[in-house]
């Protein structure tokens, strides 16, 4: 796990992020929310726990009622208030620093997108539809027309999710992804990775600035949540402008 870095208190820190960056993610090891409580129960104590891993306010973490589609959405005031939710949207653009943005995953794929020459960060939950929607490549184009980020100064982050080899679908998602879809066996595998870095390099990224952990979620369930293995729990993928 190259990429991530396993602190001493279970949660995991990505390493040599470019500057005024920090971003990580908790899994199955310190994540102990009651996923048989009220969606807003659930939300308050996910951002405890953001809260307590990045000595954040929890006030400052922002999280999503997220529903597979392309909305994002533009932060660009500090909120008031201990609300659970910034509201159904799949991704979140903000300039502000200490302002946390979270995407909450079992398998779809957190992807954050951070301008280190503006000071910009956006974050993404990507899951086949998100991924047939191409919210990747709308965050990016977002980030350009509000801020005027260059997407050649951009970096992208792919943190753990579901590999190429985990996630096998029937043929009426994989006919949305004809470059991306693996038979093995006969059965049939949909890569998101590959297709969120094919969006990343449209959206004018370099190929060398698209960083993949290569971590899938699916086969490594002793340290985070999978739906497809049957868990309720979430991974909690985290990333803000100091």
């Amino acid at each position: 796990m190259s990429m991530l870095e396993l602190t001493a208190e279970g949660y995991y820190l990505l390493r040599a992020l470019p500057g005024g960056l920090c971003a990580g993610l908790t899994g199955r090891k310190i994540n102990r929310t009651d996923y048989t409580a009220t969606d807003s129960e659930i939300r308050m104590s996910d951002k405890n726990l953001v809260s307590s891993v990045t000595g954040l306010p929890a006030g400052r973490v922002l999280m999503l009622d997220q529903v597979h589609g392309d909305e994002i959405l533009h932060i660009d005031r500090y909120p008031r208030g201990g609300r659970a939710s910034e509201g159904y949207a799949d991704g979140m653009i903000t300039s502000l620093p200490g302002l946390c943005l979270v995407i909450r995953t079992a398998d779809c794929v957190p992807v954050f997108i951070y301008d280190p020459v503006k000071s910009i960060l956006g974050a993404v939950h990507s899951g086949w539809k998100g991924t047939m929607l191409d919210i990747t490549g709308k965050c990016i184009r977002l980030m350009a027309e509000l801020y005027g980020s260059d997407p050649g100064r951009l970096y992208s982050f792919i943190l753990p999710s579901i590999g190429p080899e985990s996630y096998e679908v029937k043929s009426d998602v994989a006919d949305y992804f004809p470059e991306h879809t693996l038979k093995i066996d006969g059965r049939l595998y949909v890569d998101l990775w590959s297709g969120i870095e094919d969006s990343c390099i449209r959206g004018g990224l370099r190929p060398e600035n698209i960083l993949n952990s290569g971590i899938c979620n699916r086969k490594n369930t002793d340290e985070f949540f999978s739906h497809r293995f049957g868990d309720r729990g979430r991974n909690l993928n985290f990333a803000f402008i100091r």
